[in-house]
């Protein structure tokens, strides 16, 4: 029996044994039935089983190069080396469906496994929505998209095309596992949610089970953006992080219902609150998350991390989508009245109010994006242009009077989004230090003043000091001033300053009733409140981003023609042109271009010390031997703690030494990777959470 035979009969059998555990999990639940619900937990338990079977078969196509296959032949290659054939599996389309039926269905068991007796009636509803959405994507994979189909005819191809040229990337073999880590995750915080609401068992007990769950997808969300990041800053060549790629898109959009309802889970755990809003932000973050694949493997929107057009897939998930949205909907409704807070806002000078606000902020943001990333491909539609023109677009010119009639296709570029969610982010960085300088219920104004004092001044000072020192880095933006950049260095003073005072004053408290030294007394603080003290960690991660961020308004950017031999400048740098070299190895062929950075010592392109150069720069262009109408750009930078110096190649000639460079300096830029060092630390802190942890609740 062949490889894709016994692959195929596998996903029929996986899709099966869905079907047969919704059947008796729903029954279990109707006739209370504790054998027909151990049942569907153990079909839980073996649709893992089976679909890890299906994935090694699959991985095992690929190290043994069996080309018979489609997927193998188009993604795989006998020169690649052994792990970019590993990572082959999830790639492209067909593998990444069924990785996610493997991580679903991993997270699944686990989950049941966990909370089987925690949780004794939400158990069998909990195992039915996942054994539907374990079965839903199974269906796409057995109907739709098979990566076991076998080439039918004749003359198949005897060796594989190779994966895609810009997947090959160490960044790429954890970028995407990462996003799906935390995308497929957020199904069991779903399941559990739908469950309580099906059994009217709505009280804070199954967020307590989920909050370390959607914790877990968030961090691994967080750390598939950063690492997305990262491979288009490298690969790319563009000298930037993050453009609102339509598929960047996608794995934001649950990350930031995550965020919000790590915050206000909080609010209800301490005054029993926001329980409605809570349900709607579980169920919004799996809808999210299956916007966010339909975006990426339907085919509606384009981009450079696409699977592909599919419109079989689109209908599919927008079916999916449809009833997310009407049962969770519906469920919400019917349970409304046992969900009624214990208690009410009471001031707006308050964290309940602070949280809020900070909830409404993520959930518009992401509700926004939602919105404007799909917003060009309706434009594709002459009825929806229609209905625009006639209806929306007098609304829209109240805001912005200059807003045109829709004609054809528009595109939307990074600067609409920068341009509206800029402030956004902004309000929420100072949101996060206001936090904790507000008491739950109310504060007193002499209260506000005080704990108000030591992080404005800190503010001003940030914010006095960045705009002296930031245009003279390097020679950058000098004469300029960037308004938002110096209002985020002077929150970023403010919020930092609001961490700190914090882990003072817990470890005063501390030594107060302990004799210990400060680092004990700190310690000690950690090990008994990590949820609140790692939930600060976090926040500081996230100051030192946003420091990283501010850099970007103060960036260099020259886009020009060199030679051999050449000086061009870039602030108070000077990077000289010594030429090209053409290499080649087993897998592709490879033109370098050499460049060394010098610290200038005056204004003219001339005046560096050519006996001490600070780094040298050896920006390429490959060509993979299997996809040569594909070249990627291999960007090379000199990294400091001040900034990069970043060089990519836009053309290059070889018989001449022409070379078409992208010359950038990025302030700061090496801050957001030291954030997310120190944001990644303090998620695995809180994950950490023992039980009856009480100060972490605060």
């Amino acid at each position: 029996m062949t490889i894709s035979t016994l692959g195929t009969i596998a996903i029929l059998v996986l899709f099966l044994m869905t079907l047969v555990t919704t059947v008796l999990a729903v029954l279990g639940a109707v006739r209370h039935s504790e054998r027909l619900v151990e049942g569907a937990v153990q079909g839980i338990h073996g649709t893992f089983a089976v679909a890890l079977f299906a994935s090694m078969l699959l991985e095992y196509a690929f190290l043994a190069g069996d080309y018979t296959i489609q997927y193998v032949q188009q993604n795989g290659h006998p020169e690649m080396p052994v792990f970019y054939k590993l990572t082959a599996f999830w790639g492209s389309l067909d593998g990444s469906m069924l990785f996610w039926v493997l991580l679903l269905s991993l997270f699944s068991s686990l989950a049941i496994r966990a909370n089987r007796q925690k949780h004794r009636v939400l158990i069998p509803h909990a195992v039915a929505v996942l054994a539907i959405v374990i079965g839903f994507f199974t269906a796409l994979i057995l109907f739709l998209k098979n990566p076991f189909a076998q080439y039918l005819l004749p003359g198949a191809p005897m060796q594989g095309k190779g994966m895609n040229p810009l997947l090959q990337n160490p960044y790429m073999i954890f970028h995407p596992p990462s996003l799906y880590l935390g995308m497929v995750s957020l199904a069991v915080p779903f399941a559990f949610g739908m469950a309580a609401m099906i059994t009217g068992q709505v009280d804070s007990a199954w967020q307590a089970s989920v909050r370390r769950w959607v914790l877990f997808s968030w961090l691994f969300l967080s750390v598939g953006l950063v690492l997305g990041g990262l491979w288009a800053y490298e690969e790319l060549g563009w000298g930037g992080y993050w453009a609102w790629d339509p598929v960047e898109n996608a794995g934001l959009l649950p990350w930031l219902m995550c965020t919000a309802f790590l915050h206000s889970v909080m609010v209800q755990e301490r005054r029993g609150m926001l329980k409605v809003w809570n349900l709607v932000l579980v169920c919004s973050s799996f809808f999210m998350t299956i916007y966010g694949t339909y975006l990426t493997r339907s085919g509606v929107v384009q981009s450079v991390h696409a699977f592909g057009e599919s419109p079989q897939l689109a209908w599919s998930f927008g079916g999916l989508m449809i009833a997310i949205f009407v049962i969770s909907t519906t469920l919400l409704i019917w349970r409304w009245p046992l969900l009624r807070s214990r208690n009410e806002l009471e001031s707006v000078v308050s964290r309940e109010f602070a949280f809020l606000l900070n909830n409404w902020l993520f959930f518009g943001c992401s509700v926004f994006v939602a919105l404007v990333v799909i917003f060009p491909t309706l434009t594709d539609m002459a009825g929806f242009r229609a209905f625009y023109n006639a209806v929306l677009l007098p609304l829209v010119h109240l805001i912005n009077s200059d807003a045109p009639t829709l004609t054809g296709r528009i595109t939307i570029g990074p600067s609409f989004y920068n341009h509206y969610l800029s402030p956004v982010g902004l309000a929420l960085l100072f949101l996060t230090g206001v936090g904790p300088l507000v008491a739950w219920r109310k504060t007193t104004g002499s209260a506000l003043a005080k704990q108000f004092l030591g992080p404005l001044v800190s503010g001003l000072v940030a914010m006095s000091v960045a705009a002296w020192a930031v245009p003279e880095l390097r020679g950058v933006g000098a004469g300029e001033v960037s308004i938002a950049g110096l209002l985020c260095f002077g929150l970023c003073g403010f919020t930092c300053w609001t961490i700190l005072q914090e882990y003072y004053r817990g470890v005063r408290v501390r030594r107060r009733h302990r004799p210990q030294g400060v680092v004990e007394a700190l310690i000690g603080l950690m090990t008994k409140a990590r949820r609140r003290y790692g939930g600060y960690i976090v926040h500081l991660g996230i100051v030192l981003m946003f420091f990283g961020f501010a850099g970007n308004a103060y960036k260099l950017e020259r886009k020009l023609v060199m030679y051999p031999g050449q000086v061009a400048t870039l602030g108070d740098y000077r990077i000289r042109n010594d030429g090209i070299t053409a290499t080649q190895d087993f897998q592709k062929d490879m033109l370098t271009v050499k460049l060394t950075v010098f610290e200038a010592t005056g204004d003219a392109a001339e005046d560096f010390d050519p006996e001490r150069p600070l780094a040298e720069l050896t920006p390429a262009k490959w060509w993979y031997y299997q996809l040569k109408e594909q070249p990627t750009t291999e960007a090379s930078r000199y990294m400091a703690i001040e900034g990069d110096v970043y060089a990519s190649i836009a053309d290059v000639q070889l018989s001449t030494g022409w070379t078409r460079l992208n010359l950038y300096y990025n302030p700061l830029v090496n801050w957001v990777w030291v954030g997310f060092a120190v944001l990644l630390t303090g998620g695995f802190i809180c994950i950490g959470t023992r039980k009856g942890d009480a100060e972490g609740a605060e």
